[in-house]
């Protein structure tokens, strides 16, 4: 149905465009009317759609009256202004308003109807194209609507229990038989007339008395590098100022036996890199932790300070 509509909209603009350049092909001049039909009508079939062929068709009308009113229709010879002027006509060579031939309407009019066929084919494309675009259903509006109350469940009758008010429980004492114990009780003799005798229980080990072990932490000994031997110069230009703590593994003559770490850093990178050469350069020059006096194994940490002097 949609499609038949459509050609029958096409047929309708096809003739309606064909009848405005046949109307406007026959108000120009006779010896223009054929050739302008023929040319217009060839520049209609080039137009790909319907709107673009009524726009032409309107233009055809308008190029006619240009034409109409530009066009003289008949020229008295200039050779001849003694007869043009016994004719009481007007002068030789010149158009009049008089000498225009508008047939049915006037150049008002014909400008009128030009402009509402203008509107008119801008109000028809308008409705085609509202008419091909897909409306958009609107939702119903929300209506609010009573609902009706839910109905509340009925109480259910209390279940009948037992009635206890008249129970007595009867508890039996419980009854704990209590095995027999020997106990041999030893009973000390005579006390003996050493004063430093020490008796002792039978099954228990002797009592040793506790030792306290004396212990010496170690550290930097004799011999040990001056901190400004290793103070970077970089650092001393720039008034770089640090303590960095350094911890060492010696063995009993005082060398290392792993590589110092840093435990806690001055915040300066080359200052904790020359507490390390620092530290590895007083290999053999630590002294030893000593437990009860004896030299031994040990790990300690101590403080590198940089500083300069004022």
């Amino acid at each position: 149905m949609s499609q038949r509509n459509e050609r029958s909209k096409h047929a309708a603009l096809n003739s309606a465009t064909h009848w405005l350049i046949h109307q406007a092909a026959h108000r120009a001049p006779e010896t223009l009317s054929s050739r302008l039909e023929e040319e217009w009508l060839a520049d209609l079939e080039s137009r790909s759609t319907a709107l673009s062929a009524l726009r032409f068709a309107v233009g055809c009308c308008w190029a006619s009256l240009v034409i109409v009113n530009e066009y003289p229709r008949g020229r008295v010879p200039a050779a001849s202004p003694v007869a043009a002027g016994s004719a009481g006509g007007p002068a030789s060579g010149f158009f009049t308003p008089t000498e225009r031939n508008f047939r049915y309407f006037s150049l008002r009019s014909a400008t009128l109807f030009l402009i509402a066929g203008l509107h008119a084919a801008l109000f028809y494309g308008l409705i085609t194209t509202l008419s091909h675009t897909p409306s958009i259903a609107v939702p119903p509006r929300l209506q609010n609507q009573p609902v009706a109350p839910v109905p509340r469940a009925k109480d259910l009758p209390p279940v009948a229990g037992p009635d206890l008010k008249d129970w007595t429980i009867h508890v039996p004492k419980p009854v704990i038989d209590v095995p027999k114990m020997d106990i041999d009780v030893d009973v000390p003799g005579e006390p003996t007339d050493k004063p430093n005798e020490v008796i002792s229980e039978p099954g228990l080990p002797p009592v040793t008395k506790s030792h306290l072990v004396q212990r010496l932490a170690g550290g930097p000994g004799t011999g040990f590098p001056e901190t400004a031997e290793f103070y970077p110069s970089h650092s001393i230009r720039l008034a770089e100022e640090g303590i960095s703590t350094v911890q060492v593994c010696v063995d009993t003559r005082g060398r290392l036996t792993t590589e110092p770490t840093t435990v806690k850093g001055s915040g300066i990178e080359r200052l904790d890199e020359a507490a390390l050469k620092l530290a590895r350069a007083g290999s053999g020059h630590y002294r030893a932790t000593t437990e009860d006096g004896q030299p031994v194994n040990s790990c300690y940490a101590f403080g590198v300070r940089f500083q300069l002097r004022k």
